[in-house]
């Protein structure tokens, strides 16, 4: 049996989102579940890390000293198929950096 890779989600504060960020996380999270485990971002063990913002100002990354792990940021929804592929190359690769 395959170990799931672990991916932290940090959001912004949603002061004022262009998108429904949460709805399209849930909608990914939903479509790649079975080869991911999805966690909070301040969990220790998480091999890889998305940054939700909700609009182009890209806070959710903000004050984040994040050395360990590779990230991806999300702006907006337009970025959600280049997040499914980020996801699925790193899954490809097994990188855990």
């Amino acid at each position: 049996m395959r170990v799931k890779k672990k991916v932290g989600i940090k959001y912004c504060g949603g002061c004022n989102p262009t998108y429904e960020r949460v709805e399209m996380i849930e909608k990914i999270t939903f479509r790649l579940g079975d080869q991911f485990l999805f966690h909070r971002h301040g969990d220790e063990e998480v091999e890889a890390l998305i940054l939700v913002s909700g609009c182009q100002r890209a806070c959710a990354g903000k004050d984040l000293i994040q050395e360990k792990n590779s990230c991806f940021s999300v702006t907006g929804e337009g970025d959600d198929e280049a997040l499914v592929k980020w996801l699925t190359a790193s899954l490809e690769k097994g990188d855990s950096k």
